[in-house]
């Protein structure tokens, strides 16, 4: 009972002392003020990268915070601004930092080329090091950048969409490492003028972009080592690329004939697709131009045979390689160590992955991405056969890969994993067949491929097709 007592009367003192109660409260309430203190006593440079991590907008409204915010935002390094005329006027009139590392800006409105000027004139004034501008919506049709822009010291970066290139001075971007341009309009006089400007440029992106450019000339830019183009524009005809001293190439054709390598010798990655926009299934318009199609085709493969690493990307290519062998045209002999293809696994491109290992007896890495891809009608490729050449169609593609399906074949396919199952390791004993000193494949499937039951009883299957010659297999 005394115990009994002693405990009542601890309780009791517990509930008579509110005062304990109150100091845990204020202690609670001290450690989150320590903790505001904790972000407000820390150096303007971790203010400032913490706010670089979300949005203008969302920096600017820190400054209602308390006294020590109400400029933080202004001292950012970084700036990025998608908003409108006034909103950015607004934005800059209050920025106080002297460089600027990163300045991006996306014009959602309608501006004048003054406003437009006064924004470039204001990041080349603070020494911007990286420089995006996007300029699709202005309410004139061409642009011209005030001479500053060309004349900079600072910028390493430079990312460009929508503007038509055509410097007014000499350009002078002496430490100019990345150039983006993206749907802008280029010329040959404005290009030269560029690449001369930018004597340590690195990488050259051209996307989607037009003009009357015939020759894109990289020979005296010796620091060039990356150049990707995609979806190059038919209104300026062909376009010569002359590039001896790049190592890394990433070629997407949107049209027939665009783009035509001169000179790639130095060349170790490349990455080729080739998009057909003028083919619609089933009308007139392939027949046109295929021997066009293999002519561009078996030229550029002429210029690709030193290269280490090859990625054919899409059915077209495949397709028409295929097609060319057929007519018999013979590929060259390649030197390539790893090689990748994103394809499906249907006849009419089983016969040029064939001859590619075939004429790469260095080979030592397959790559396989088993995927749905864009591709020309069979109909149209036997069409072209037979109208053309006099080939029978099914004597041509059934000789030796009859039990790879067709294109609209394949389609029924999609349900059937046990067929698909059966396709895939007629492809692998065809790879197995035509490499010789292959040392690993990854066939890259998809989560939904094949069930985990499947998956095993098609590693089982793997294991008897090559039990002599170790060759790593990998399905992911």
């Amino acid at each position: 009972m005394a115990k009994r007592r002693g405990k009542r009367s601890r309780r009791q003192r517990r509930i008579l002392n509110p005062h304990r109660k109150i100091q845990q409260i204020h202690r609670e309430i001290q450690q989150v003020i320590e903790g505001a203190d904790f972000i407000n006593s820390m150096p303007d440079e971790i203010l400032n990268h913490i706010l670089s991590f979300i949005p203008i907008d969302l920096a600017i409204r820190t400054s209602v915070l308390s006294r020590r915010w109400r400029h933080a935002w202004c001292e950012l390094p970084c700036l990025h601004l998608r908003t409108t005329a006034k909103g950015i006027d607004q934005t800059l009139l209050s920025y106080r930092r002297l460089k600027i590392m990163s300045f991006k800006l996306c014009v959602t409105h309608e501006v004048t080329e003054p406003q437009f000027n006064s924004w470039v004139e204001f990041a080349m004034s603070r020494n911007v090091g990286e420089l995006s501008l996007t300029g699709l919506l202005f309410c004139f049709e061409t642009y011209g950048f005030p001479d500053c822009f060309y004349l900079s010291s600072s910028l390493r970066q430079l990312n460009l969409v929508g503007f038509d290139m055509r410097p007014g001075c000499t350009v002078s971007w002496n430490f100019l490492r990345r150039l983006t341009l993206s749907c802008c309009s280029l010329y040959d006089e404005s290009i030269a003028n560029i690449l001369s400007g930018s004597p340590n440029l690195e990488t050259l992106q051209l996307f989607y972009c037009d003009g009357l450019l015939k020759r894109l000339d990289l020979s005296k830019s010796p620091s060039l080592s990356a150049l990707e183009i995609y979806g190059w524009s038919q209104r300026s005809g062909q376009m010569e690329i002359v590039a001896p001293h790049i190592h890394y190439l990433n070629l997407k054709n949107s049209d027939v004939g665009p783009c035509t390598l001169v000179d790639v010798s130095s060349l170790a990655d490349a990455i080729l697709r080739i998009g057909l926009n003028r083919y619609r299934p089933f009308m007139a318009g392939f027949q046109q131009y295929a021997d066009v199609l293999q002519t561009m085709v078996l030229k550029m493969l002429a210029k690709l045979q030193n290269v280490e690493r090859l990625t054919f990307r899409g059915g077209y290519l495949l397709q028409i390689l295929s097609l060319a062998m057929l007519c018999g045209v013979r590929l060259p002999k390649l030197k390539v160590q790893t090689l990748t293809v994103q394809t499906n696994f249907a006849r009419s491109v089983i016969p040029s992955i064939a001859r590619l290992l075939q004429n790469s007896p260095g080979l030592k890495n397959l790559e396989v991405h088993a995927t749905y891809v864009s591709y020309i009608e069979d109909a149209d490729l036997d069409e072209y056969l037979r109208i053309s050449h006099g080939l029978d169609s099914d004597t041509c593609w059934r000789s030796k890969h009859e039990v790879f399906p067709t294109h609209e074949t394949l389609r029924f396919m999609s349900d059937c994993n046990g067929a698909k199952m059966r396709l895939l390791g007629s492809f692998l004993r065809l790879v197995l067949r035509n490499a010789k000193r292959l040392e690993k494949i990854v066939v890259w499937l998809g989560d939904s491929y094949f069930s985990d039951e499947q998956m095993e009883r098609l590693l089982m299957v793997v294991g008897t097709l090559s039990p002599n010659n170790n060759v790593s297999i990998e399905f992911k």
